[in-house]
């Protein structure tokens, strides 16, 4: 009988808690989470910004005129007669007490002939002005390896690039090579590689467009590939097309640097057998004249495949540097001086800090500890959570947590004393970064309004959850935190660890949803417990009688 009473009392506590947990939910409410589309938006900004506008003026002779082109036709006779007309759908200029012109496929300069030629038939003058005051608008139609195919509108002074931007952009797998352009109602396809354009600004390799073309963007070719690696400004591998050339390599990667040993560069080319092919080039001709030249001493066409190495100069050793950046006067690269700068030293370099510097909040760090490969960390990122062991999670957390390469320095004392034992041995590309004083807490998780609260010294946490909104739906009030900027972390109510200052994130973590089924599983797990430890005693009991 005792052993029913206990389990009754167990499954009422447990019943009551789980009341408890129900009904504290019901105290505040929950806001919808809203998607940042700032990113997205600014890019549509930018072409709306951009629609219509001409990298410089329209060239006469090769401007092919259309329907909506716009036209302002200026006589002066005994009278001035001034008139605005635009290309009919059916190709045709009308000209005010002159009749029509058909100028389908006429250039601008040949259009400005027919229209004076039209108008002196009925007007006895050499003064008549023709201007072109309004680039029309079509559609061109882009397909392929794009997000999707679309038709979008364009004007003449629109490259195929705009035009495809306008379509969402490339994929990952699209071609920026190989994409063609087919002109409408013609045989015509223009090849148009936008990787020259881009590297090097070959304009001739992204055209402007006309109405109804068509732009037809492939997958890029993985199999057919050229490299260059080593002392270059940008090494990498590019596709291959038709007709590229060592310097076509070369100025993909963005020329040499100062370090690159110019006569002894190495190019490797595989043949289909896999043998390899290997010479020795000296291009210590190409250095002022690689983008300057459209014909290079030496130059010879690639083959898939092809590779270059560009080695280093004999000695060649990189002046070390420090980067300082932020809230700092004169922010940028600065050269050391080995063993003998130190961090105030680099400080003082830079001008000093702003009166807008977060003096405690600024970092610095070693560039140098960041390349360090920690092998056990790098394992466990191969292994399932739920297979690791409890002192490797806990190894594995502290070490995703850590903040690599950061050296805790009190600028402030640094700056007052330079006897300071935190004034170290700074070297080379090591980088302090100086953020901007800030003067908000930062409340986030389970509130109703996260956000940034204006800094008050007299304020609590409590205060600033208040001020966003106070505590949402499902909100673990106890297990609020306190995060500061270089890295502490407190639970809100130890209050007496640590002092609330501009910077701090307030963290309100979500409660984990315990359900009706959890408690009665825990519960009754516990009370089967508690039954097989009484029927052992009570056996033992017997078995004493």
């Amino acid at each position: 009988m005792t052993i029913l009473r206990l389990v009754i009392f167990s499954f009422l506590i447990s019943t009551s808690l789980f009341a408890q947990k129900i009904e504290k939910g019901r105290l505040s409410g929950a806001t919808k989470n809203t998607i940042d589309t700032l990113a997205s938006q600014n890019v549509l900004n930018l072409l709306k910004e951009s629609k219509g506008l001409l990298e410089r003026e329209v060239d006469p002779n090769t401007y092919l005129v259309g329907p909506g082109d716009e036209f302002s036709i200026s006589i002066i006779s005994n009278e001035i007669f001034e008139d605005r007309t635009k290309i009919t759908p059916e190709g045709k200029i009308i000209i005010k007490g002159a009749g029509t012109v058909d100028v389908r496929n006429k250039t601008l300069s040949e259009v400005r002939e027919i229209v004076k030629t039209q108008i002196q038939k009925y007007i006895r003058t050499d003064n008549i002005d023709v201007a072109l005051t309004e680039l029309r608008q079509f559609k061109v139609i882009v397909s392929g390896t794009v997000p999707k195919p679309v038709s979008v509108p364009a004007t003449a002074a629109d490259r195929v690039s705009e035009i495809i931007d306008k379509a969402s952009g490339l994929q990952f797998e699209s071609s920026e090579r190989l994409i063609k352009l087919h002109r409408y109602d013609t045989d015509e396809i223009i090849n148009v590689d936008l990787m020259k354009f881009f590297m090097y600004g070959d304009q001739a390799s992204n055209p402007t467009v006309l109405g109804g073309d068509l732009i037809r963007v492939p997958p890029i070719n993985k199999s057919d590939m050229i490299e260059i690696h080593g002392e270059v400004a940008s090494p990498g591998q590019f596709e291959f097309v038709e007709g590229d050339s060592l310097s076509t390599l070369i100025k993909f990667g963005q020329g040499f640097n100062n370090s690159s040993l110019l006569d002894s560069i190495e190019f490797v080319r595989i043949r289909e057998n896999e043998s390899l092919t290997k010479k020795i080039i000296n291009l210590t001709s190409w250095s002022d004249d690689l983008f300057s030249s459209s014909q290079l001493d030496g130059d010879f066409p690639l083959l898939p495949g092809d590779r270059v190495y560009v080695r280093k100069k004999h000695g060649w050793k990189e002046r070390d540097y420090v980067v300082v950046g932020g809230e700092v006067k004169y922010p940028g690269k600065y050269a050391i001086n080995k063993d003998v700068d130190r961090v105030r030293d680099v400080v003082l370099r830079a001008g000093g800090f702003t009166r807008d510097a977060s003096v405690e909040n600024a970092e610095f760090i070693r560039q140098r500890d960041l390349e360090i490969i920690d092998p056990e960390l790098e394992r466990l990122k191969r292994v399932l959570p739920s297979e690791m062991s409890k002192t490797e999670m806990r190894y594995f957390q502290a070490k995703i947590n850590e903040k690599k390469g950061v050296i805790s320095i009190n600028f402030a004392a640094v700056l007052d004393d330079e006897n300071s034992p935190e004034n170290v041995l700074v070297v080379s590309r090591d980088s302090i970064v100086v953020p901007e004083k800030n003067e908000f807490i930062n409340v986030q998780g389970r509130v109703n309004n996260p956000g940034k609260v204006k800094f008050n010294p007299e304020y609590s946490y409590i205060d600033y959850i208040m001020l966003a909104g106070g505590y949402a739906y499902r909100a673990d009030i106890d297990e609020t935190l306190v995060n500061k900027p270089k890295g502490g972390q407190f639970l809100a109510d130890e209050i007496k660890l640590y002092k609330i200052e501009p910077g701090d994130v307030i963290l309100v973590p979500t409660e984990i949803e315990t359900t009706f089924m959890d408690v009665f599983t825990t519960t009754l797990t516990i009370v089967t417990q508690l039954v097989t430890i009484a029927g052992v005693v009570i056996a033992i009991t017997n078995i004493n009688k």
